[in-house]
């Protein structure tokens, strides 16, 4: 990190806002450095802001940091260029500043003033990975040019933001991979509740429809079966724990359920209940495209 030198207007004011404070923290060390401050050496500039480094880690306070930030701000500005040089991609180097104070600001405690040259050291680390997380950050975010290689300013319009939400082949292989698998999975659900569905009785089965598919009240049900409110509650509960429990021993002996007396639903059942469930899903595709194109026409209209 480079100094800069401070004018003699800046170094006079300096100095004597150092001079000021270091009396009143009873620095001896401060005050003796405040009185040549636009005179000091890198070495004595270096034990001036680690003194008040070493302050602030101590008190949190405000005017130390402040003086840090006087006495520094250019010299790691001209350090933050340094880095930047090496970043192909544009990055703000007065946003780069702002994160390496405020890092200052935020974790004091991590400072270690115990050689001359800390504050120097500890600032290079800082502003190092500071500007390469800017560097990446900006190589992600960066604009692709749709129109060819240009630097002209009437090409602006043919940048277009890469796509943050964009997939990788592998991310779309493995999305496809667990899509498959939660197909499976499904299949296997709805094979384990037909056979399950299939052990009911008819009684229970024409409740369970009633309620569950149709999504009729339960006084309505009860109606249309001649029963009492309680008495189909009691048959839906009975019938969904025997579901329930079927289902439970499928899981947890899938062989079973492939042996010919574990009474296995018919196959033609299986690929009906398929079809109604590719069915339902094709006309709902279907009403979303309808709606999409209605909205379009009502777009170009107005």
């Amino acid at each position: 990190m480079t100094f800069t030198p401070l004018r003699t207007d800046q170094a006079r004011a300096l100095g004597e806002r150092l001079e000021a404070f270091g009396r009143e923290q009873g620095n001896a060390g401060l005050i003796g450095l405040a009185a040549h401050l636009g005179d000091l050496s890198p070495v004595d500039r270096d034990r001036v802001s680690t003194e008040l480094m070493g302050i602030y880690r101590a008190t949190r306070s405000n005017e130390a940091f402040a003086l840090l930030y006087e006495l520094n701000q250019e010299g790691i500005q001209r350090l933050i260029y340094h880095h930047l040089r090496r970043s192909f991609f544009a990055v703000d180097a007065a946003d780069v500043l702002q994160e390496v104070f405020f890092n200052i600001y935020r974790y004091p405690d991590r400072f270690d003033p115990a050689k001359p040259s800390a504050f120097r050291n500890w600032t290079h680390s800082i502003v190092r990975n500071t500007a390469l997380k800017y560097s990446r950050r900006a190589q992600r975010n960066h604009v692709v040019s749709l129109g060819g290689g240009s630097d002209r300013e009437d090409d602006a319009g043919l940048l277009d933001p890469a796509d943050e939400h964009g997939h990788t082949p592998l991310e779309e292989a493995q999305q496809h991979e667990a899509d498959h698998e939660l197909v499976g999975a499904w299949l296997l659900y709805l094979h384990f509740y037909l056979d399950a569905y299939a052990r009911l009785t008819p009684a229970e089965k024409r409740a369970l429809y009633l309620v569950e598919v149709r999504g009729l009240p339960y006084k309505t049900a009860a109606a249309q079966l001649d029963l009492r409110v309680e008495n189909l509650k009691m048959r839906i509960f009975r019938a969904r724990r025997k579901v329930y429990t079927i289902m439970q021993r499928r899981f947890a002996d899938p062989a079973a359920a492939e042996a010919p007396e574990a009474g296995r639903p018919d196959p033609a059942r299986v690929a009906a209940g398929l079809a109604q469930i590719r069915s339902t899903r094709a006309i709902r595709e279907s009403l979303a495209a309808k709606g999409a194109a209605a909205a379009r026409s009502k777009e170009a209209g107005s």
